[in-house]
Formats: structure tokens, sequence, C-alpha cells
């Protein structure tokens, strides 16, 4: 269940390097990397979680692999608690300031931190009980990916909800929260297009090819589908304000095109159109040196769109440099993790 030390010591240095960047510049790069790494560090086991649930066997060459990243949210969870520690919470969210008179029992500061660590925290142990389920293909693997769903989806909603809706309180959406665990699951798609061509002769030596290349053909089909399904998804934001006729939801769409104009047209572009008019070809699909750039591109559209959410908030500060260099730290550690994270015990265990 535990990260091996090597991973650990990887945790512990990734939190010392990002804490210390933070000291240099009081902004909001840390959420802005947090916001990131919760949804790559989830979405790849909802992808797994997702196949268990509907039996399919396709799943069997990228599961070890998917679940390795199981063990970055106990990494994001360490980062919150560095976010918590350095008091950003108090300089960016309006609501948490020392001496504030501001009341809502939702927003309540101890409140927002109980319920962050707990689900953080619950979400990796949740995870490491389904990875061994999985793994070791026993009958209770179906419920624990269940359950592991339930979490996700919790926990994912949580995070928009508070990371980034109560940025803009009295502001709501909700469905919001499902954009994000869409996102995530989007991300983890991504992380196994990249796998897939990174390990790709590698995985055509250890599994049989006909077998891997029908797997990777159904993990691209998917791929594919979210990019549709992220579309609607996106656009469901729009259409139920429309036809609802809510106008206080419009806000946080105005305030960003007021900031950013047609910049944020780009976001539909890399995240919807360009992986769509890629993969549609059935070809392309089974190309792995051009799904490594699609599942690239999805992640480069996320970190842009993650962006543009909290770039208008006038307490949110987000140094190019510091920004840069944090994302790079987590990004080395989540890359540390997949290569150390020997689950061949788990596997085995009786």
């Amino acid at each position: 269940m535990f990260p091996k030390m090597q991973v650990l010591i990887a945790f512990l240095a990734g939190a010392v390097v990002i804490g210390g960047l933070e000291l240099t510049f009081e902004g909001g790069s840390l959420l802005y990397c947090m916001l990131f790494f919760a949804a790559v560090s989830m979405g790849p086991i909802a992808v797994v979680a997702g196949a268990d649930i509907s039996g399919g066997k396709w799943i069997k060459p990228y599961k070890e692999t998917m679940f390795s990243v199981r063990h970055m949210i106990l990494f994001v969870l360490i980062l919150f608690l560095v976010f918590i520690g350095l008091k950003r919470h108090e300089l960016i969210y309006f609501w948490a300031e020392e001496g504030t008179e501001f009341h809502h029992t939702w927003l309540e500061k101890n409140f927002y931190i109980l319920r962050n660590v707990l689900l953080l925290a619950i979400s990796w142990v949740v995870a490491n009980v389904y990875a061994k389920a999985s793994l070791q293909e026993k009958d209770s693997k179906a419920f624990w990916a269940i359950m592991w769903v339930f979490s996700f989806v919790i926990t994912q909603t949580i995070i928009a909800f508070d990371w980034v809706m109560s940025l803009e309180f009295p502001w709501i959406s909700t469905l919001f929260g499902a954009y994000f665990f869409v996102e995530a699951f989007y991300c983890g798609l991504a992380f196994a297009a990249i796998y897939t061509s990174l390990r790709y002769q590698h995985l055509l030596e250890v599994h049989d090819e006909k077998t891997f290349k029908k797997s990777m053909m159904d993990m691209m089909t998917m791929f594919f589908g979210f990019s549709i399904f992220w579309a609607y998804q996106f656009f469901s934001q729009y259409i139920v304000i429309w036809y609802g006729n809510i106008p206080e939801e419009v806000s946080y769409f105005t305030r960003r095109l007021d900031e950013f104009g047609g910049w944020l047209y780009i976001i539909p572009v890399i995240l919807f159109v360009t992986p769509f008019w890629i993969l549609i070809s059935r070809k392309m699909k089974a190309n792995p040196k051009v799904i490594i750039w699609v599942g690239l591109l999805v992640w480069a559209g996320i970190l842009v769109e993650r962006f543009f959410m909290l770039g208008t908030h006038h307490d949110i500060h987000l140094s190019p440099i510091i920004t840069t260099a944090e994302v790079l730290v987590a990004a080395g550690v989540f890359f540390w993790v997949v290569k150390n994270q020997d689950d061949t015990a788990l596997r085995t265990d009786p």
C-alpha cells in the first residue's frame, strides 16, 4: 500500500523545493500546480475503474502503470498541507483572511481544510485498496472500482468548488464539479497515450502483439470519444445558462472574456478540435508517434485552461518563472513515481 522509500524521498524533496519556491514569491503558483496534478494523479485510476466495472479486458496491459500514479494523490495532499502551512489560502481566498468578518457555513476556514485533507487521504487509501484488488483480479475488484469512482467524483467536485469556484463567490455553477472530473478522466486517457508511445516496443514484447494492438486501439478510441464528451461538457456550461436564463452564472465567463478576449477560444481548439480530427483516423490511433503528441497536447490544454481559471483573480499572481519551476518539479516527481513504483509484490500477494 505504501510507496517505496525512493518515492517518499522524492515527495519530501519535491515538497521542500516547491515550498522554498513559494517563499520567494507570494502568489497562486502552488494552487495552479495542485489543480493540474490532482487531475493527472486521479484520472488514470478512473480509466481503469471504468474498464473493470464494464468488464473490459483491454485494460490489462495498462493496469499496473495506470495504478502507479495513485501515490501522487498523497503528494498532492502533501502540497495542500504546504499550501495551508504557508497560509496561501488566507492570501488567495478573501473568506479565509485573518480577521475577516465573512461568515458562511461552507466557506469556514477550518472546515475547508478538514474536508480537503480527509477527501484526498480517503482517495489515496481507496485507490490503494482498489489497486490491490484489481491487480490480483479478486472478485471484489468491481466493488472497489465503484468505491473509487465515488471517491474520485466527490474529491474532484470538491476541488472544483473549493479551490476554484470559491474564488468567485457568490458565483456558482452546478456543472463545475462534473466538468472537473470529466477533465481528470480525459487527463488519464492522455497519460495512457503518452505511456503507450514511450513504452511501445516493450509493451509489444511483454504482451501478445495482436492483443496489445487491440487494447491500444480500444484505449485510443475511448480517448477520441472523450474529446467529444469534453466538448459536450464544455458546451453544456453555455447552453444551461442560455436556456435556463441564469444571468448570475454569466459573470465567470464575461470576466474572462474581458481579460483574455479571443485567446479563450484556444481551449476548445486544443482540447477538442485537434484531438478529434487526429484521432478520427483509425491509422492515427494506431500510430504511437502521433498519439504521444495528442496526449501531451491535452495536458498542455488543461494547463492553459487552469491559467485562464485563475488568471483573472486579483489576489492570484502567477509568476511565469516560479509557476513553471513548480510545475516542472512536480512533473519530475510524477515521472519518478511512475518509473519507480513497482507493484509486482502487490500483484502477487496472496
